[in-house]
């Protein structure tokens, strides 16, 4: 006997014909009963376990091939199934494959078990026809041992659906070692962990599938055993041991927060069952039954604190309702049963509701997947969601009563941004792998940033229980295209891209920024809970990219920041018209009263400057874009004179990229038209990097018109500018930070005396950078800060009095000496608090 037959060749030449039974199907019926019902080829497996659990075994023993073993061998890869049930005689055997009727559920009222039977329809092993060519029984019982094979091809096709008849040889056997000393045979048995003492029993099944199909592949050991352990009534008395490890009853392990049974619904969930159904829903013992529901409905529903586990190769799920009729899963796909979108994803990610409903048993569809749309499953679905209302208030509970132990603690000790609105969520999202998908077409996420190999598990764990580990803020230059920021959660980090056009308009001034800062861990918690809610990820890709161009926009719409200011300039060198807005804001910024004309014959702007009491001036401004070195005649000098003429200007402020002629200084054409025509020829950097530091260096108006009115070609614009530039100048935040340094340095020395200027005026010197600072200098700046101070300083003649503590005189100051404020009640969410030297009595 060849060893490279089948197992069913084998068996065939192994026994002796017993009899013949006839199959009567077309090949059209077997696909339709078989691929188009069970979709998933997990149910050809659960479907053969349905057969030992009705069989009444006691144990079933399954063996499936690894992965890598199904891909590459799947002409020579088999799988088994073995039950110590009831085993089948030759009548068994040929009621096994009447299709469309069973009579497990007859047997069961006259001589079986106290066992509830699954098999209703008798066409479950045609479910096999997914996964295998060929499958074989090979059965014990009292009446003898017997085999029979069926290989799916050879039904043929029928239009008709009728198709010829199929005669199936059942094969007799005088001993089960007979079977068992066979090479091939032998190969399966220890394969699924069958030992001899499983044969010497009195009845038992084996159910071989050979020949496997492609979708036999996508069978995986992991995702299987969760399907069985969640799907099945495993419990006291039916074991399923898969490729030889039992598998135990599904039950998590996590915190429950919440826990109810559905005999404890409370009067006013019943009274709106019954408004909403007129069905007489009522509490019988143990039982919730109604008019409908006569059998009674129970089931146990938790909420628990961490988020359940979600999809993932191996886990469908173990969140939402787990719906059993007869004790089998029925919804293994659908964790809201049909009943549709529910208001809190926080609840439904932590939610697990297990209810027994038999009287649902009528409704059931073909491959147990669900149940069909019926008054009957409406009428189910109201008291699903009424339980999960119950849920939620339930979980609404729990959370208030955790803020309110935290509103109980100490100040040093209290979270004001709860674990609830940061922590959980982002754990939430790392647990549930079905979420961890990104919104951008590579697969990452739009700002949540999970770096390689990260454990997620872990992280999750971590950021369940432990104490928060203070939040982050680092500016990074990511680029203006770039993304706003980063998150990273292993390092509890925000990177913000300090390239993007919402940080330049916002992240130099430093009450901004704690603003700017908000609003980014906003952002990243935005994404999170849209995944959370199980919105698409290329939805969220969409809609975070429209709300960053709107970002992007309304930074450029109302600009505050002199960086913001400058940046424009630079972008807008090769478009006319954004450049000619961005000077005249840039003129605004130096501090004058400007309009923006452009057209035919007109200048681009004008811009107006009144000293007291010597007059106005005014001055054109002229925008001149180009994507190179624009021409002469595109620069048109003698126009631009016109353009001042006309308005009786006192000068004209050109800006261009460049001036033709570069190389050849004061000899040029454009320098000797500019020093004629009396036209300013500033490059745009040179204007934008005038307005980006005209704060710190206290450029005036005054400073800009006497370059315009006085220095025309563009090296001598160049030369004045730099000489603004190195002009002598004092930051004067840095000086108002040290004054308030020096005002704590003094604060427990010569206890006695009142602190005058000098006292104050010796401790600033002491560092390096004011050594040579001027008295009155240092009188104006102490003057600002008295200003700044909102009552917190004042300023006798030669005397400061502080009426204030020092850490509120320098949260006033937090605008003028550059300073990042910290609040007056400590975080316990940002770390960059803890950094800021907070005084002692604060």
């Amino acid at each position: 006997m060849p060893e490279s037959d089948s197992l069913a060749q084998r068996l065939e030449k192994l026994g002796s014909e017993k009899t013949k039974i006839t199959v009567q199907l077309s090949h059209e019926i077997v696909h339709l009963l078989s691929s188009q019902l069970y979709k998933s080829p997990l149910k050809a497996i659960e479907e053969l376990v349905v057969n030992c659990y009705d069989a009444n075994a006691k144990y079933c023993k399954i063996w499936i091939p690894s992965a890598i073993d199904l891909n590459a061998n799947l002409n020579t890869s088999k799988i088994a199934i073995f039950d110590d049930g009831s085993g089948m005689d030759i009548q068994g055997l040929t009621d096994l494959w009447h299709i469309g009727h069973s009579n497990k559920r007859t047997e069961e009222l006259t001589k079986r078990l106290a066992r509830k039977q699954i098999g209703k329809f008798g066409i479950g092993k045609l479910a096999t026809y997914t996964i295998a060519n060929k499958l074989t029984y090979i059965t014990r019982s009292a009446k003898g041992i017997y085999s029979v094979s069926i290989d799916f091809r050879d039904f043929k096709n029928d239009v008709t659906g009728k198709g010829a008849p199929l005669l199936l040889s059942v094969r007799e056997f005088d001993s089960w070692k007979t079977i068992a000393n066979d090479p091939a045979f032998s190969v399966v048995q220890k394969a699924t962990g069958v030992t001899t003492t499983d044969l010497e029993k009195t009845s038992w099944t084996f159910a071989v599938l050979e020949d496997l199909t492609e979708k036999a592949a996508d069978v995986r050991a992991g995702r299987l055993e969760w399907v069985l352990r969640t799907a099945m009534p495993l419990k006291s008395g039916f074991e399923v041991i898969l490729n030889a490890k039992p598998l135990p009853s599904s039950k998590e392990g996590y915190k429950r927060v919440a826990e109810f049974a559905l005999k404890d619904l409370p009067e006013s969930r019943l009274r709106a069952l019954n408004e909403k159904t007129h069905d007489n829903w009522r509490i019988d013992g143990n039982l919730l039954i109604s008019n409908t529901f006569k059998s009674g409905t129970t089931g146990t529903v938790f909420i628990t604190e961490k988020s359940l586990p979600g999809k993932s190769d191996d886990i469908l799920r173990s969140h939402g309702f787990f719906i059993r009729v007869r004790e089998r899963l029925i919804n293994e796909e659908d964790p809201l049963f049909g009943v549709g979108t529910v208001s809190s994803f926080e609840t439904l990610n932590r939610f697990r509701a297990d209810i027994d409903a038999d009287d649902l048993d009528v409704g059931i569809t073909v491959p147990r997947e669900g149940i069909e749309a019926s008054a009957l499953k409406k009428l189910f679905e109201v008291l699903l969601t009424e339980v999960y209302a119950e849920a939620r208030k339930r979980y609404e509970e729990y959370i208030k009563g955790s803020l309110d132990i935290e509103k109980r603690k100490k100040e040093h000790a209290r979270s004001f941004v709860a674990p609830q609105l940061v922590e959980y969520p982002i754990a939430d999202v790392l647990i549930n792998k079905n979420t961890l998908a990104g919104a951008e077409p590579d697969g990452t996420w739009f700002y949540l940033e999970i770096p390689s190999g990260i454990d997620c598990q872990r992280l999750a764990a971590t950021l369940y229980s432990e104490p928060r580990s203070k939040f982050k803020y680092e500016y990074v230059g990511s680029g203006e295209i770039k993304r706003l920021l980063k998150f990273n959660p292993e390092t509890s980090t925000f990177y913000i891209n300090r390239d993007h056009k919402l940080v330049v308009a916002y992240g130099d001034d430093k009450q901004s920024q704690l603003l700017l800062e908000d609003f980014v861990a906003a952002e990243v918690l935005l994404e999170v809970q849209l995944r959370l809610a199980n919105i698409s990820p290329g939805v969220i890709g969409e809609i975070l990219e429209k709300r960053d161009v709107l970002l992007r926009s309304l930074a450029e719409d109302h600009p505050y920041s002199q960086q913001m200011l400058a940046k424009h300039l630079r972008d807008s060198v090769t478009d006319e018209h954004d450049l000619e807005i961005a000077v005249v804001a840039a003129s605004r910024a130096l501090g004058f009263v400007a309009k923006h004309i452009s057209g035919d014959g007109e200048p681009d702007g004008i811009a107006r400057y009144i000293d007291y009491p010597g007059g106005e001036t005014i001055i054109t401004l002229e925008a001149k874009s180009s994507k190179s070195v624009p021409s002469l005649s595109a620069i048109d000098f003698a126009g631009l004179r016109e353009h001042a003429t006309k308005y009786n200007a006192s000068g004209c402020l050109l800006v261009c990229p460049a001036y033709p002629g570069g190389s050849r200084g004061e000899e040029s054409a454009a320098a000797a038209r500019a020093e004629e025509l009396k036209i300013s020829c500033w490059t745009i950097e040179q204007l934008a990097a005038v307005v980006s530091a005209s704060e710190s260096h206290h450029f005036t108006t005054e400073h800009i018109l006497n370059i315009v009115l006085k220095k025309f070609s563009p090296d001598n614009v160049k030369v004045a500018i730099e000489q603004l530039f190195a002009a002598p100048t004092i930051e004067m935040p840095p000086l108002y930070n040290s004054i308030v340094i020096a005002l704590g340095a003094l604060e427990n020395r010569m206890m006695d005396k009142e602190r005058t200027l000098d006292m104050v005026f010796t401790e600033v010197t002491r560092d390096t950078r004011f050594i040579g600072l001027k008295t009155e200098v240092f009188q104006k700046a102490v003057a600002d800060i008295v200003s700044f101070s909102q009552g917190g300083l004042r300023l006798s003649g030669e005397k400061i009095g502080i009426l204030v503590s020092l850490s509120e005189l320098r949260r006033r100051l937090h605008g003028a000496n550059g300073e990042q404020s910290w609040p007056v009640r400590l975080s316990k969410f940002r770390n960059d608090f803890s950094s800021l030297n907070v005084p002692e009595e604060h």
